[in-house]
């Protein structure tokens, strides 16, 4: 009987597995989605190549790189268009100042300069030593 059990148990995985293969197919390419070149770690991905970012072997149209993108690739945020949850990931600044950093923004316009961020309540001279390399002002 215990034989039987063990036998058992040990085919239950192969008559299970079949079902699940045609379930954890991955799903077809689009259609008109040129494969992208993969790039080196750590920074390979693929995807349809007019959606990657500008700069990237085999791209399409340019386009900027998402905050989320930023952030993943170590890459400093825009201290002018980065919304509040990207904000609360940099070093030095939590998510309640995320959010005031955003509504002055809003309130009195963009920032000249990284050093402006001073000007938001909370941030001070060590705060903004801390943050100081993860952000940047985009020059017009």
């Amino acid at each position: 009987m215990a034989q039987r059990l063990a036998l058992l148990l040990l085919l239950l995985p192969l008559t299970l597995s079949a079902p699940l293969k045609s379930r954890l197919r991955p799903a077809p390419r689009p259609a008109g989605c040129l494969p992208a070149p993969s790039g080196h770690p750590p920074r390979t991905w693929l995807a349809c190549a007019a959606a990657l970012p500008a700069g990237v072997a085999g791209s399409g149209p340019a386009r900027p790189l998402a905050d989320e993108e930023r952030l993943l690739l170590g890459l400093p945020l825009d201290l002018n268009r980065a919304c509040p949850e990207a904000l609360a990931f940099v070093p030095g600044l939590s998510r309640r100042l995320a959010v005031a950093v955003a509504a002055d923004r809003t309130i009195r316009g963009p920032f000249e300069r990284v050093e402006a961020l001073r000007r938001v309540g909370g941030i001070g001279e060590k705060r903004l030593a801390q943050a100081r390399g993860s952000l940047f002002v985009e020059v017009p």
